[in-house]
């Protein structure tokens, strides 16, 4: 046991540890996904979208995860999901009381420190 701290460096005289994974959020893995797929699907040329075939490319790209978080958004299991949530609201200008969008944006500023340090 004592070797296996031997190999770790010390910072101050207490063992520095790893910083612990990025761990799984379902709602931020959620929304993660989604702007990949809103990606993909905005890197389609414009005139490759149709009428006609609009709602396939919606349905294979971005469609299924906008429909997951509409009607059954998983939960956040961590400051991280909270603060991707929120950046999710912000970003999608969907707030239309400014003192609200004000103090969503000060608890992100928040949860972004508290993720840093």
């Amino acid at each position: 046991m004592l070797g296996t701290f031997a190999s770790l460096p010390l910072i101050g005289g207490a063992v520095a540890l790893a910083p612990p994974a990025s761990a799984s959020d379902p709602l931020a893995d959620t929304i993660a996904q989604y702007y990949a797929k809103m990606a993909e699907f905005m890197a389609i040329p414009n005139g490759e979208i149709t009428g006609e075939n609009e709602d396939a490319l919606v349905a294979a790209t971005y469609g299924p995860l906008d429909d997951k978080l509409w009607h059954a958004t998983p939960p956040a299991t961590s400051n991280r999901g909270v603060a991707e949530a929120i950046r999710y609201a912000l970003d999608e200008h969907s707030l239309i009381d400014r003192v609200a969008e004000a103090i969503l944006i000060s608890a992100l500023a928040f949860l972004d420190q508290e993720r840093v340090s």
